[in-house]
């Protein structure tokens, strides 16, 4: 006696459906994410107070959005270097709101200590001025997707409470 097992068509069809659907999920969730990663600028730092010890600045970041779609950071931060060394840290306080095809400006508050630049400030050259990097991220999407950024430029002294230091 033979035993001959047979499958079923339907029973087929029916694992197909569900596979499918898992496969073609994942690509529609991309359009939850920027397909462009936007663009920031320092457009400005502002001291607010300066002590011996530490100093707070504000930080005027431009973020410019380059998509279809508005973008919406809850959170972010930002680290402020000069010279290749970490001056000044600060964090994204408020959510930010850039609608499609936009840009805005957005303050970040960092506190940080610039003594250890005093030594090098006799060498710097007053038209180049010194170089200075602002590294962070923005938190963004239903995923809380983090979007890196990376500013550099030139900073002119001296810096006053109502002038930018940074280089057009």
């Amino acid at each position: 006696m033979r035993i001959v097992a047979r499958s079923n068509p339907l029973s087929q069809s029916f694992w197909r459906w569900p596979l499918l659907m898992l496969m073609v999920l994942p690509l529609t969730a991309c359009s939850a994410f920027p397909v462009h990663s936007p663009q920031v600028q320092l457009e400005s730092i502002h001291p607010q107070t300066v002590g011996l010890v530490s100093q707070t600045f504000d930080l005027d970041l431009k973020i410019s959005n380059p998509n279809s779609s508005a973008l919406s950071a809850k959170a972010g931060e930002a680290r402020l270097y000069v010279q290749n060394r970490q001056v000044a840290y600060g964090l994204l306080s408020k959510p930010v709101h850039i609608p499609a095809y936009g840009s805005s400006i957005v303050s970040v508050p960092v506190t940080g200590n610039l003594l250890p630049l005093l030594g090098d400030l006799g060498s710097v050259d007053s038209q180049q001025g010194l170089p200075y990097a602002v590294k962070g991220y923005l938190v963004t999407g239903m995923f809380n997707s983090r979007v890196p950024f990376n500013v550099t430029g030139a900073l002119h002294l001296p810096l006053t409470s109502r002038s930018s230091a940074v280089a057009p």
